[in-house]
């Protein structure tokens, strides 16, 4: 392995937990002396007009048509790389692509977003650039998965046990939580934090965000409920919406029991100073909370992700969910009283990993080292009797 890799990592402007947790690995990367490290939006840079259209798509749906989105996730959640729409989605744009990796020549591929064009031109033409996939959910969806994969690292053992039901081989498979920005690892002193926010030392705060692009439609209703039915005081992230943000200063400007905030990179120090995140259920704001052992409400989760990482979670009692006003303040209740409280810190301990992103970085750089000589070899070398071997990743 050279001592100074080039090293790709494809993420998207898809929401921000893609690009958080490139940024994760990237900086991992750095700590260990290897500068050459690239975050590419590879879809964007390929289709950028294409790209632009789905982005708001993903965003408008959230809000206009959830059910439409789930539908679609849905459809495709069980589709294999071999699949003809498999293949369609992997080949877009290969050919930008093939021009981009010629030109940039890294000696790996780590995908923190599921568009394996990449991976597609390595079956293609036997490139023997290992790949490896991070996935950012607690969920598994069709569109992760690629026979040219060398490793996943994944966030749980349930998605363990999904990946091996559809064939990927044991050893190409590493539970190594989702990496998050070292601050989540770090202490906090919380008097600290209260003042430098202009916060109270005698209330208690329930942050409630909706996201970086401030997605949420039920924000206001959200706070209302709050604000009615608990003496919780209110922290506000309204994301880059800034329609969202003018809507809730509106109605709230003058609530002292309000703070409302825009886009923040401090969400690590507002969350150290809450006693609960109600928040849409992304994979790594999910993630987040329980390297802090914040608890998490999940009011109503969009179809889709959001709502295969609520339920997989909530099945593993590390969070709640509501899909009505009484049920969350409900859940609100349960917050207040100790035992709930310290059991589902429990939970969100048993399955938070703060150290994924040096797991992940420290297993790939293993994984160069000991490159089976197989992963330049044409894809239909590697069938025997028409199964792919076990060893590729993928039956």
């Amino acid at each position: 392995m050279k001592p100074d890799p080039v090293v790709l990592i494809v993420s998207s402007a898809f929401g921000d937990g893609h690009a958080k947790v490139a940024q994760a690995i990237e900086q991992s990367f750095r700590n260990r002396g290897i500068n050459r490290v690239h975050i590419v939006d590879l879809f964007g840079e390929v289709h950028p007009l294409l790209n632009g259209i789905t982005r708001t798509f993903y965003l408008k749906s959230a809000s206009y048509a959830p059910n439409l989105y789930g539908i679609m996730y849905n459809m495709t959640s069980k589709m294999k790389p071999g699949y003809p729409l498999g293949q369609f989605l992997h080949s877009m744009g290969k050919h930008k692509v093939r021009k981009f990796l010629n030109d940039l020549r890294p000696d790996l591929i780590i995908h923190t977003y599921p568009y394996l064009a990449a991976s597609q031109l390595g079956i293609e033409s036997a490139d023997n650039v290992p790949v490896f996939t991070v996935l950012t959910d607690y969920c598994l969806h069709g569109r992760w998965l690629h026979p040219r994969t060398m490793k996943y690292f994944i966030a749980s053992e349930s998605i363990k046990q999904e990946l091996m039901k559809v064939g990927v081989a044991e050893e190409r498979i590493t539970v190594s939580g989702i990496p998050i920005r070292a601050a989540f690892s770090e202490s906090a002193d919380r008097a600290e934090l209260i003042r430098k926010h202009g916060l109270r030392e005698d209330r208690r705060y329930i942050l409630l965000s909706a996201g970086a692009y401030g997605v949420s439609t039920k924000v206001r209703k959200i706070l209302k409920s709050v604000l009615e039915h608990t003496d919780f005081d209110s922290i506000v992230l309204c994301g880059n919406n800034q329609k969202l943000r003018l809507a809730v200063e509106a109605g709230y400007r003058n609530n002292e029991r309000v703070h409302i905030l825009g886009y923040t990179d401090e969400i690590h120090e507002l969350m150290s100073v809450s006693s609960c995140l109600l928040t849409k259920a992304g994979g790594v704001t999910l993630t987040e909370a329980f390297a802090l052992s914040l608890p998490v409400i999940v009011y109503c989760p969009l179809p889709g992700q959001e709502a295969g990482n609520a339920k997989a979670l909530s099945r593993q009692k590390a969070l709640y969910t509501a899909s009505t006003e009484k049920e969350l303040i409900g859940r609100l209740r349960l917050l207040e009283m100790k035992p709930y409280r310290e059991e589902i810190k429990r939970q969100m301990n048993a399955i938070s990993r703060k150290n994924a992103a040096e797991q992940i970085v420290s297993e790939v750089l293993e994984s160069l080292e000991h490159r089976p000589s197989y992963l330049g070899q044409p894809a239909h070398s590697l069938q025997v009797e028409g199964k792919a071997k076990t060893a590729h990743g993928y039956r």
